[in-house]
């Protein structure tokens, strides 16, 4: 049994990538299906949300729109844009001179929102444990219901995946683009990553699968994956295809081995379990008791999106 919080064990292990990609992608299409299909929207929205929080009975922060813009990578004018059309949607509000901030009138997360996202953190933590990892026992808070948990977890979830995509763009270019290569090569993987055997021996940033036990996914399939519209996929795909990350298969496509193991890449996956562990301690200060979630693994067909038979 591998622990996860050995930093040696944890900056290489593929598995841990793996899972918690699969994670991301989940989180990814709840905020982008919230947003009608813009991954642009759903992203400022939760930085500025991010940027508004403050201690109970504090006013809500605010945060410039430019600020916005250089903290996600995306152009001012874009930037400006979108932040407009959740105004109109009421869920931001202007903030004097400072910015924006999240309007106090929006209320709460939609009905079960919160909750959601917190059975999807204790999925993955059962699915690691199901695969052979041991969360070594740390200190914690008092353990807490989800009805009281869920909330405060969901803001770290905020932290988190804005951190993840963070460490997308050095390599991809965009937060988009980090998203849309982790689909791909996440799908490409699902026979793998809850499979035991396969995942245990393929675990490892030098061990990459073969092809022979990779499948091929279509644009229709990581479409639907994300929930972003199609043209949207394809002019992605078209461009990894000219840069040789992604090769044309019988079926589908894959990304390549080359590109999968590039320096860069390699890097950011190590960032992104790093950022999962930093999660995983936070998530136990608030009252997450990781020793009461047992393991499991899902079938590997569970959350795989549509592939090529």
């Amino acid at each position: 049994m591998i622990h996860v919080s050995e930093p040696a064990t944890a900056r290489r292990n593929r598995l841990i990538f793996r899972c918690v990609l699969e994670f991301l992608l989940d989180e990814s299409h709840r905020l982008i299906t919230r947003h009608h299909g813009s991954f642009t929207r759903g992203v400022i929205h939760l930085a500025v949300g991010q940027a508004s929080r403050r201690p109970a009975g504090s006013p809500p922060g605010a945060i410039s729109v430019r600020a916005v813009a250089q903290s996600l990578g995306l152009a001012y004018e874009t930037t400006r844009r979108q932040v407009g059309a959740l105004e109109a949607e009421g869920l931001l509000s202007r903030s004097g001179e400072s910015g924006v901030t999240v309007a106090a009138e929006a209320g709460p997360s939609p009905p079960g929102w919160d909750e959601a996202r917190c059975a999807g953190l204790r999925g993955l933590i059962a699915d690691l444990k199901g695969l052979g990892f041991a969360f070594d026992p740390g200190p914690g808070g008092a353990p807490r219901e989800d009805k009281d948990l869920a909330g405060p977890l969901a803001a770290l979830l905020d932290t988190f995946i804005l951190r993840v995509l963070e460490a997308g763009v050095a390599p991809h270019g965009s937060m988009l683009d980090a998203l849309v290569f982790s689909s791909l090569i996440t799908a490409n993987a699902g026979d793998i990553t809850y499979d035991r055997e396969l995942a245990q021996k393929y675990a490892w940033s030098d061990s990459p699968p073969p092809d022979e036990l990779r499948r091929p996914v279509t644009i229709t399939g990581l479409s639907e994956r994300l929930g972003l519209p199609h043209e949207t996929i394809r002019r992605r795909v078209v461009r990894y295809i000219a840069l040789g990350w992604v090769v044309r298969a019988p079926g589908g496509y894959l990304s390549t081995m080359s590109r999968q193991q590039s320096p860069d890449v390699i890097e950011g996956g190590q960032i992104i379990v790093q950022r999962f562990l930093q999660l995983i301690h936070a998530a136990r200060q608030l009252g997450l008791d990781v020793e009461a979630i047992g393991p499991n693994v899902r079938a590997p067909t569970s959350r795989r999106v549509a592939v090529a038979s």
